[in-house]
């Protein structure tokens, strides 16, 4: 061998690999969908623990755990949990898997899926599966298994969702055999229903088979049965040419309670008088009017039965109702309100909420250069259940929150500083997303030293025996419920000061030149929540780092 090579081999003894630390670290996700895969064994606590054994059989490290409760087809807007797993997992330096109990909690869309799957395999970090054939995605063979493995789930997740439907056209087309009446599928009933349940038979390990149908809503309010209420509104007023304003002024006034909180607004009259529901008021049981993302089906896919509950209208009252209503078509929202997600209303979306009321303020554009954030219960409810509407001008609300925000950026002049308020923002999300406890080691010996005086005293001859032991089972019942919570293995995941920073760039990348939706992201990561008071006239913002702003976390008054 030349002295050369032997230089070579030598010198590179120290960093060999058997001298480096190999031991992967990992994310855990787990997710469930239904209460049914509760009952199968596939809830998070058990996803979660077999994770666990298998980490440890593998002398795998996690470094964080994961977990939601969300359909894997759902939009991702939806897997807030699971998005921000993905970013974190992307973005370590440490991280290179992810631990899933099978590749369906990860996601059942087949596309989408191998999508995911690539994206993290680009960035380093692969997905291991505890259930599913391991693949090798270099190989011939690991490309169709891949395909084949994700098409799986994909498939069972479809047969799943068929059957379920299958089942639920059934049910409301099957008639109770004391009542008469039409089964429903579940949801809240339509306003001037109840529903009942009764009980038909039983299922397995014996729980009882529960059925629902609608009846007549009986509870009496202003002296009147609610249902009674009901009718009046759709004969008396909508089938005469009321608007939606109108019914609901109307009910306000009554104190008539809406279905889903105290005050009506015009978007929920809206509804009501669609005409699914109109088909529903005149006895038709009506199913499978939305699809996906909450869209409507044609009219050709509902499943329609006749008398399937107690009509409170007649079907010609129906429709003068439809024919009055495009006779005097009102729009659901007053022209003016912005609220989309690309809209340019920095603060909207749940952002800014009223102080007063609770309920999110809205862009308002009032003529072309003045736009200002109002109360939602102004469009909605002419300020029922709130009061006077208050503007806050957009400009100098969404300038103050700019400002702020490049403060809590700009809070630590050192890079070393910055990197160490993110990485305690980023210990706090763990540990809220974990359920983290420090303190329950703490509360275990405290618990073990309070049960080992009170034996000592019993030994020692106290007198009141009965109050010792009673004493003794309330600690034991405490110790058990703290020792059952989830043990969090891992640590929370950390970033170093190159990292840290290259995400402060980024942000001042966004602020000045980023979409509105990039910025609303920005400004929510940063932001937990702004509430007008409107009877104080002062906006009050509250970061995300109180610590790292200071007297950031003010009011101001912008009315």
């Amino acid at each position: 061998m030349s002295s050369l090579l032997e230089d070579v081999l030598t010198n590179n003894k120290a960093t060999s690999p058997s001298t480096v630390d190999e031991r992967i670290k990992a994310f855990a996700w787990a997710r469930v969908s239904t209460d049914m895969q509760e009952e199968k064994g596939l809830s998070i606590p058990e996803q979660l623990r077999e994770i666990r054994a298998y980490a440890e059989k593998n002398d795998i490290e996690i470094m964080g755990e994961f977990h939601e409760a969300a359909s894997a087809f759902q939009k991702k807007v939806r897997r807030v949990e699971f998005e921000r797993m993905l970013e974190m997992a992307k973005s370590s330096k440490d991280v290179s898997a992810i631990l899933v109990h099978d590749f369906s909690r990860f996601s059942r869309d087949s596309l989408d899926a191998k999508m995911l799957v690539r994206s993290l395999r680009d960035a380093g970090v692969r997905v291991i599966s505890l259930n599913d054939p391991e693949i090798d995605p270099e190989s011939v063979a690991g490309v169709y298994m891949e395909a084949i493995t994700f098409a799986k789930n994909e498939a069972y997740s479809r047969e799943v969702a068929f059957h379920t439907k299958k089942g639920c056209r059934a049910n409301v087309q099957t008639r109770d055999t004391e009542t008469g009446w039409c089964y429903k599928n579940g949801g809240q009933p339509l306003w001037g229903y109840r529903s009942e349940r009764l009980q038909r038979g039983e299922l397995k390990k014996g729980r009882p088979l529960i059925k629902s149908i609608w009846v007549p809503d009986d509870r009496i309010i202003g002296g009147k049965p609610v249902h009674e209420w009901a009718r009046y509104c759709l004969v008396e007023l909508a089938a005469k040419g009321a608007t939606l304003d109108e019914l609901r002024d109307f009910c306000n006034r009554k104190g008539i309670p809406a279905p889903r909180q105290q005050y009506w607004g015009h978007t929920t009259w809206n509804s009501l008088v669609h005409p699914h529901c109109l088909l529903e008021y005149a006895g038709y049981g009506v199913w499978n009017v939305r699809g996906k993302n909450q869209r409507y089906n044609p009219p050709s896919d509902w499943v329609i039965v006749e008398n399937a509950h107690e009509a409170l209208i007649t079907e010609e009252e129906a429709k003068l109702i439809m024919a009055a209503r495009k006779g005097n078509k009102q729009k659901c929202f007053d022209k003016g309100y912005g609220r989309s997600k690309t809209s340019s209303y920095l603060l909207s979306g749940g952002l800014f909420v009223c102080g007063r009321c609770g309920s999110n303020l809205l862009g308002m554009r009032k003529t072309a250069n003045a736009s200002y954030y109002i109360c939602g219960s102004q469009p909605h409810r002419r300020g029922m259940g709130c009061g006077s509407a208050v503007y806050v001008p957009q400009a100098e609300i969404e300038a103050e929150v700019t400002a702020g925000l490049t403060s809590l950026l700009d809070v630590c002049a050192d890079a070393n500083g910055f990197t160490r308020k993110v990485n305690e923002e980023l210990r706090r999300i763990w540990q809220d997303s974990t359920g983290y406890d420090p303190a329950i080691p703490h509360k275990l010996r405290d618990i073990d030293a309070k049960i080992a005086n009170i034996r000592k005293a019993v030994e020692d001859g106290l007198p009141d025996g009965e109050w010792a032991y009673s004493r003794m089972r309330e600690l034991m019942v405490e110790r058990d419920a703290l020792s059952q919570q989830v043990t969090v293995t891992g640590e929370a995941p950390q970033i170093d000061v190159k990292t840290a920073m290259a995400y402060r760039v980024q942000a001042d990348k966004i602020m000045m030149a980023g979409t509105y939706a990039e910025k609303k992201r920005l400004i929510r990561s940063c932001v937990d929540k702004i509430t007008m008071a409107p009877d104080t006239l002062e906006v009050e913002i509250n970061y995300k780092l109180p610590e790292a702003i200071g007297a950031l976390s003010g009011s101001g008054g912008w009315i």
